[in-house]
């Protein structure tokens, strides 16, 4: 896996996390704008990582498929395949 490859799966599991602990804090204090703010930063932050992962790498979850006319979730090896 490249650098910039490992950068963006770190920037989308960072961001993901601080979502979901945002989110729980978010549950008992919801009218908090520091936190909403901190919140969307994240959620920013997480969908351009995502579409970036997307765009160059191919879909990260099945959900992610975008072409319309050729199923491109499981054509690749899986990661601990290597390379083919």
């Amino acid at each position: 896996m490249c650098s910039e490859e490992m950068k963006l799966w770190n920037e989308l599991r960072v961001a993901s996390f601080a979502l979901v602990e945002l989110g729980l804090y978010l549950d008992t204090h919801c009218e908090e704008p520091a936190a909403m703010a901190l919140y969307q930063q994240y959620r920013v932050q997480r969908q351009n990582a995502l579409e970036a992962l997307n765009l160059r790498y191919g879909p990260v979850t099945p959900f992610d498929v975008t072409n319309p006319t050729k199923w491109t979730w499981t054509c690749d090896p899986w990661p601990w395949e290597g390379e083919v």
